[in-house]
Parts: structure tokens; C-alpha cells; sequence
């Protein structure tokens, strides 16, 4: 005898709904203080500012837009350059220009003009009469160029992981006139065959009587960790290999003052 046919029963349709997470119970390996404090260190490191300009700006130590807390960084100065420069306009930070002269390098008698200058003053800044006491004019003794030190520093913080120094980017900060021999003074001081970089210094900016503030250097500790020294040498030595600096065009920094895209290193 004939049998009808039979439709296959209809299967219920796929879930959507999300599993609920699992109730069990999972006990940390730490004290929740531990925790906190560990978790603290962690984001502080991931977040924290790698490179950048550091100005000294109306006596506030700042990168960016951003003031130092305390006015005070603990660093290491892997680098610097001797750097002179000539302004023959007085500052305007609605059009800011670079200077018309300038000149950066490892040894102060090789000061020249760069080649990227705009108006060389002289065949060399030993020879120039904008780098002679008296030479600001209106009455006053100091020179018409700023002498200055251009410093490359990584933060102290880059000792938590020596495999990382060849990779961080640098800070940097011309020095103020006024604070050339507290840096003088320092390297000076630093023992025989030592380089600043085999130390932790404190950078700090304090009001001064006559010239409203300066940039000081305390040493904080030496450091001891060769893996670390080993790579903050061979960031000295990259430094080193590098061309000199160059300040960036009128355009250029027309158009970062501007918000453009300019670069903003030099």
C-alpha cells in the first residue's frame, strides 16, 4: 500500500543570543594593592610621551603643550651640540621665522654658519660681530647671537628596558644663554673618563634673581647596568654619524604655525 510522504521536521533556528561569561571563580595571583600599583607602572609606561621639543618658556619646563609637573624631568644626555644663532628680528609668536644665521657644532672653535642659513654674519662665529659682547645694541652687553648647547636626552625611564633604547625617540632643548654654564659646570664636574650619559641626571628650571629663571643639572645616580650603557653608547655614536641640523624654511614654519604638516624637528 501507497504512503504519503513525510516532511522532515523543521529545525529550531541558530541561537543569537551571546553566552553569558563563565561564573568561575578566578583568584588573582597578587593583592589587589599589588595590583593597583602594577597596573599603575604598566599604563604610565606604555603612555608616556616619547620624544618632543622641550621648552623653557617663560621659566616653565613644557614639551609640547604640556608642563613638566615639579618643572623637573630625570633624563640621560646622550648627546649635545654647540649651537649658535642670529635673529635679526625681534620674536613674534603669531609669524615666527627661523634665525637668519646659524650654526651647530661638536667642537666651539668649529662654529660656521650653516649652509642652510639665510644670511651667514661671517666666515665663522669666532670672527663674527654679532657674536661680540655689546653687539644686542640698545645699551645692553650681551651679543646679538644666542650661544647656546642643543641637548638629545632619552628619560631616565628607558633604563626599565635597555633592548629598547635604540629604539626611542629623542627629547630636545636648546638651552638658554643664561644656563650654559650650569651645564658647563656639570659636564665639568662629571669624573675623569665618564660621559654625561653614564649618568641619571635631574633637569631642572628654577627662578633666578637677574635673569628670571635657569636650567640646572644634579646628577642623581651613576649607572651601573652595562647592558644599558651599551646601548645609550651606541646611541651616542648614531648621534654622532648624523648630519647637523637644519632649521626648517619660512614656508615651513609658516605652515606649522598654521597647523600644517610641516616637520616639526630640527
Amino acid at each position: 500500500m501507497a504512503t504519503k510522504d513525510t516532511k522532515p521536521a523543521a529545525q529550531p533556528a541558530p541561537s543569537t543570543e551571546v553566552a553569558a561569561p563563565s561564573r568561575t571563580a578566578v583568584t588573582m595571583p597578587m593583592s589587589w594593592k599589588d595590583r593597583m600599583k602594577a597596573v599603575a607602572v604598566k599604563t604610565a609606561e606604555a603612555e608616556a610621551p616619547q620624544g618632543g621639543f622641550i621648552s623653557f618658556k617663560s621659566g616653565r619646563m613644557s614639551i609640547g603643550d604640556t608642563l613638566v609637573p615639579g618643572d623637573k624631568i630625570e633624563c640621560i644626555i646622550v648627546d649635545y651640540l654647540f649651537h649658535n644663532k642670529y635673529y635679526n628680528v625681534p620674536y613674534n609668536a603669531k609669524n615666527p621665522v627661523p634665525p637668519v644665521c646659524y650654526a651647530f657644532s661638536r667642537e666651539e672653535l668649529d662654529l660656521e654658519p650653516a649652509e642652510g642659513a639665510e644670511e651667514p654674519q661671517a666666515e665663522s662665529c669666532a670672527e663674527c660681530p654679532q657674536n661680540v659682547w655689546g653687539s644686542a645694541g640698545n645699551g645692553s652687553k650681551g651679543k646679538a647671537c644666542t650661544n647656546s648647547r642643543r641637548l638629545w636626552l632619552l628619560a631616565a625611564d628607558a633604563l626599565n628596558d635597555p633592548s629598547k633604547i635604540s629604539k626611542l625617540d629623542f627629547f630636545q632643548c636648546d638651552l638658554p644663554v643664561t644656563s650654559i654654564k650650569n651645564f658647563s659646570r656639570f659636564v665639568g664636574e662629571l669624573p675623569p673618563g665618564m660621559p654625561p650619559f653614564a649618568f641619571v641626571v635631574e633637569m631642572s628650571v628654577k627662578p633666578h634673581e637677574t635673569s628670571l629663571f635657569q636650567v640646572h643639572f644634579k646628577p642623581m645616580e651613576e649607572i651601573k647596568n652595562e647592558a644599558a650603557l651599551e646601548q645609550l653608547a651606541a646611541r651616542n655614536w648614531k648621534n654622532e654619524q648624523e648630519p647637523l641640523p637644519k632649521y626648517p624654511t619660512k614656508e615651513e614654519m609658516a605652515e606649522r604655525a598654521s597647523g600644517g604638516t610641516g616637520s616639526t624637528k630640527y
